[in-house]
């Protein structure tokens, strides 16, 4: 995985959006700023950009094809941009790229550049804003209805009142989440927790038991109780730990403290329809579910664990701690009831 999301989006998190007040810049600050302009003239965002692509991608290959353009003006486009730095910021191999400590160096410096432009933007835009929310796989319909009326604040203004955020939902791996977090790639998050991320604000927005997934044609479809002897000769149709980090190895430890360690069968379950195939094709395979996550799908039956203390499916909306989205976060959790934490 990459270090960062190249894409400069148009949803731009500043001042304005969370009602910071201005601060007023200082003429030497000005003055420092109009100096470092004069030497970075020739110097286009595209070729930041350019960089970041193949740093995220690893190849030049699949950078080009991520950002439309050919692998033979990607290239050039990079060394046009080595000639101006007069080093060399990648390593070539048939492999891939990599980093030299020079392109390590640049990379340190230049990473943070997209976001403050999209802040300085944002600080000069009238809102609303639109903020980005990276969205994991599996989230239901009516998860995305309660953050929606959460962050965009429907119902909570008075008549007369500036309207609130738009919103715009991307489908983004939560493994991918905490990092395009820190970088202002996206302003919100929604995963499963736990996280293995130390530096995100949280607050759930769903709670609930997992139960037993089956497809109608399994022999333990019939019964409408399971026994953990009738689970023990069940494989577990699992998220691989790309999928879910931290929740990933959670379940499973609770399942194997409740007396059934069982077998993964790890598979991208942020995706459907290859969920619902692995199942249908696949013998002695089971897989947990929330009854609310397949409640309206005919092919499935739910059945509950064997047991009073179930693991549950935690979904919160995360942010980067100390941020103003953090903030703007905890604010909404307190209006909305849901449980937050910093």
């Amino acid at each position: 995985m990459s270090v960062l999301d190249e894409r400069i989006g148009p949803f731009p998190l500043g001042q304005a959006a969370f009602g910071a007040a201005p601060e007023e810049p200082h003429q030497e600050e000005i003055q420092r700023a109009v100096s470092h302009a004069e030497h970075v003239d020739d110097f286009d965002m595209r070729h930041l950009r350019y960089f970041l692509a193949v740093v995220r991608s690893g190849t030049v290959s699949a950078a080009a094809k991520e950002l439309r353009i050919s692998q033979p003006s990607l290239s050039q486009q990079i060394k046009r941009l080595e000639q101006r730095i007069g080093a060399a910021l990648f390593v070539r191999s048939s492999r891939g790229v990599e980093l030299t400590a020079g392109g390590r160096a640049f990379l340190r410096e230049i990473q943070s550049i997209p976001g403050q432009l999209r802040s300085a933007i944002a600080a000069a835009a009238p809102t609303p804003a639109l903020w980005s929310v990276g969205v994991c796989g599996g989230v239901p319909a009516e998860v995305l209805a309660e953050v929606q009326n959460g962050l965009a604040g429907q119902g909570a203004h008075h008549v007369g009142s500036r309207p609130g955020p738009h919103l715009r939902m991307r489908s983004v791996g939560a493994a991918e989440q905490p990092e395009l977090l820190e970088h202002g790639e996206i302003v919100f998050g929604i995963m499963r927790l736990p996280v293995t991320a130390p530096h995100l604000a949280r607050a759930v927005v769903w709670d609930e038991p997992l139960g037993v997934v089956l497809p109608t044609a399994h022999p333990l479809a019939s019964q409408p109780s399971l026994t953990w002897e009738d689970l023990s000769t069940q494989r577990l149709l699992w998220y691989d730990e790309g999928c879910a980090p931290g929740y990933a190895d959670a379940v499973p430890a609770q399942l194997t403290a409740l007396g059934w360690k069982a077998v993964l069968h790890p598979v991208d379950q942020d995706q459907q329809a290859l969920f619902v195939h692995a199942l249908q094709t696949t013998r002695d395979l089971v897989a947990l579910r929330p009854s609310t996550a397949v409640t309206d799908d005919p092919q499935l039956v739910w059945r509950p664990l064997p047991t009073a203390s179930a693991p549950r499916e935690r979904l919160a909306v995360t942010a980067l701690a100390g941020s103003r989205a953090a903030r703007y976060l905890g604010r909404v959790a307190a209006r909305c009831g849901w449980p937050y934490r910093a």
